[in-house]
């Protein structure tokens, strides 16, 4: 997986292949808008690229056995991410794996590609901030929203002490700058 910002003069481009992701922070921190879009087996666009290209969706589920204190034993299943065969990835774009891609190795080359989305916007100095580019690792764990108030509650914190931030953006998920 791979995700990279380019700027040119006022330009922005976000190129994304995978499940990294880049997000806007804009108007001091009031509004977040998301740059990118993850590359999931499960998006309706690229479920339909892969299942008419003979590649299948898959969801490993397991049984695990838990038990409260003064209670019995109960079963549970657990289900795991979405998967694409073949490659059994949790992504459907993605650069390498090789064995996924290959029809020598029984990979199918029309599935899981390497082909990545760009979008781009004009950067309108006195609106937008700044942008954060991770990887799945982050933002498994963390929203959009999350990876840009972060580092402004930190220049908050170290410029006002210990105030908590205020005024938590909500989250933009329009896609639009």
């Amino acid at each position: 997986c791979a995700i990279v910002a380019l700027i040119i003069d006022d330009m922005c481009y976000i190129g994304n292949t995978g499940d990294s992701r880049a997000c806007l922070s804009a108007e001091g921190g009031r509004k977040v808008v998301g740059l990118s879009t993850d590359h999931k087996p499960t998006d309706d666009i690229e479920m339909h690229r892969i299942l008419s290209n003979n590649g299948r969706i898959y969801q490993n589920a397991s049984i695990v056995n838990v038990q409260q204190p003064g209670q019995t034993v109960q079963s549970q299943v657990v289900l795991g991410p979405h998967r694409v065969f073949p490659g059994r990835l949790s992504v459907c774009r993605t650069f390498g794996d090789i064995e996924a891609k290959m029809a020598r190795l029984d990979g199918n080359p029309r599935v899981v590609v390497a082909d990545p989305d760009v979008t781009a916007f004009r950067i309108e100095k006195d609106k937008h901030d700044f942008i954060v580019i991770g990887c799945d690792g982050i933002f498994d764990k963390l929203e959009n929203r999350d990876t840009v108030h972060l580092p402004w509650q930190a220049c908050l914190l170290e410029d006002l002490g210990s105030e908590p931030l205020s005024n938590p953006a909500d989250e933009d998920t329009s896609g639009k700058p």
